[in-house]
Parts: structure tokens; C-alpha cells; sequence
């Protein structure tokens, strides 16, 4: 989601983060070339972060219709020529926040919430962002949201087992792409550590990437990408031996020294996914 952000700004679109997981940390987001202004008071303490981007989490968003309200807002915003930028929402993540049906009941209910997703998404929104992509549309807008899939067994000994997507599948429907880090059925990562003496760095993970065009069977890229605090670097012996040059002296703070041994666990040594259509 950061990578998209850092993406976004070079390329003069506005992100907009919409953070319902509470997960966020902004030195992170700075580590990894977000540009933001650190805003200190005059003993230096730290009071707010800004910059070219728009930033809301729970403290405002609570539901699924408030995530779909703030969206639509910023969308009637631009139109009227308040907000002239190409937006590019960022959700982290479906399913994190329930409908308020399930709120006003005290019950989390998954059908409700999957719902709503379909009633606030699939019915308004996705309709919105999918008609800013027209040529007559002076500003072209993208939704990324991330979600989590897992699989439940099989109905049948000889059954698949099933695709199982939180928050309901209007989104999955919707989406132009759909990006998998990792696998469905496994976990499709291996740490890469600096150890010494029994300290250690975890400084990167390989993992496996699947990206589907969606609605159209067979288009579908496979790779694998090495993601590391500071972003992604490609698959290659040569970018990752720079990023270890380009870091070893702050490894070294943590263990000690520079002469420690490279340890990949859980070598990825295949990049198949689990597949199965959606019912």
C-alpha cells in the first residue's frame, strides 16, 4: 500500500489513506519515501504530519458506510473543482471495520457486513471510480484495498477446497486486478536475516506475487519480489547484494559487527498459487 503511495505522489496523485486496520506507523511510511512534513512544537515533540496526501483512521471512520461516505465526498469534491487531483484511495482493509447494522446491534455479522460492502461498493462507489477511467473524465481515480484470503476445506474428499475472502466478494468482483502476495494455501515467503552470535536482522522477505487481470480467464503474471523496510527491490542477486552494502552499517549497531551470516529460512522454491474461481 505504501509502495502505491510513494508511486502515487511521484507521479502527482494524491493519495488518500483511509487506515481502519490501525497498523500505521508514519516512520515507517517516511522509511520507505512517503514524503511527509513533521510538524514539532517548540519543545520539539512531534504534534501532526502532512504533505500531499490525505490521511483518516478510526477516530472518524468506524463502519463500512463511513469508509464508502468519506470516499463519495472526495469524489463530489473533485467534481465541483475543489479537489483537482487523481485520487488514489488506499483501504487498509476490508473486513476490519463492520457495517452499522452489526454496530447499532452489537453483533458482528458477517452476511450484514458483506452486504453493505456490496450495497456501499458494488451498487456507488466502484461504479464512481470505474466511471472516472472514461476519456471525457478529467481526473482518472483508483481504489486499492487490502484483504485477506485464506481457504476453508473442501466440501468433498475429492473437492477443491474453497476460496474464502473477507468482507464478502463485491470487491473481488469489482476489481480490475487482483495482486496476491505470498500464496492462499501456504505462506509463499522466506525470511532473509543477518545473523551474529545469536542476534539477528530480518531485512528483507522473498515472496511469491500473482496479479490476475480480472474478468478475463488466463491473464495472469507470476513472479516473485523482495520487500524490505525501505520498498520493494527486484529479485536479483545484484540489487539485493547493494541493499546489503547500502545497510550494513546499521545492521552492524544491532549485532555487533559486520562479519555475519546471510540465512534465508523457508527458501520459496516455486511461485504455483492455489486457484480456483470465486463461486
Amino acid at each position: 500500500m505504501i509502495e502505491a503511495a510513494v508511486s502515487a505522489q511521484k507521479r502527482r496523485i494524491l493519495p488518500v489513506f483511509i487506515i481502519t486496520e490501525m497498523k500505521w506507523n508514519w516512520e515507517h511510511a517516511i522509511q520507505m519515501g512517503l514524503d511527509i512534513n513533521i510538524q514539532r512544537d517548540a519543545d520539539g515533540e512531534i504534534t501532526d504530519y502532512d504533505g500531499n496526501f490525505i490521511y483518516v483512521d478510526r477516530e472518524t471512520i468506524n463502519s463500512i458506510e463511513d469508509v464508502a461516505g468519506f470516499i463519495l465526498d472526495l469524489l463530489d469534491e473533485q467534481k465541483k473543482g475543489n479537489l483537482p487531483y487523481d485520487l488514489l484511495f488506499l483501504w487498509d482493509s476490508i473486513g476490519s471495520v463492520p457495517c452499522e447494522m452489526s454496530i447499532k446491534s452489537n453483533k458482528n455479522n458477517n452476511e450484514w457486513n458483506a452486504g453493505a460492502m456490496s450495497t456501499q461498493f458494488g451498487n456507488s462507489v466502484n461504479q464512481r471510480i470505474t466511471l472516472s477511467r472514461k476519456e471525457s473524465s478529467p481526473f482518472t481515480n483508483t481504489l486499492v484495498c487490502i484483504n485477506k484470503v485464506w481457504t476453508a476445506k473442501a466440501e468433498s474428499p475429492m473437492g477443491k477446497p474453497k476460496l474464502m475472502n473477507k468482507g464478502g466478494f463485491a470487491m473481488w468482483f469489482d476489481s480490475t486486478f487482483v495482486v496476491t502476495f505470498g500464496n492462499i494455501s501456504n505462506a509463499g515467503t522466506s525470511k532473509i536475516k543477518a545473523i551474529k552470535d545469536g542476534k539477528q536482522v530480518e531485512f528483507a522477505k522473498r515472496v511469491n506475487v500473482q496479479v490476475d487481470k480480472n474478468h478475463i480467464n488466463g491473464v495472469t503474471t507470476r513472479g516473485r519480489i523482495v520487500m524490505t523496510p525501505h520498498g520493494f527491490i527486484n529479485d536479483d542477486d545484484k540489487e539485493l547484494k547493494k541493499y546489503k552494502s547500502d545497510n550494513v552499517a546499521d545492521w552492524a549497531k544491532v549485532l555487533g559487527g559486520e562479519d555475519f551470516d546471510i540465512v534465508e529460512e523457508n527458501y520459496v522454491e516455486n511461485i504455483s498459487h492455489f486457484e480456483q474461481e470465486p463461486e
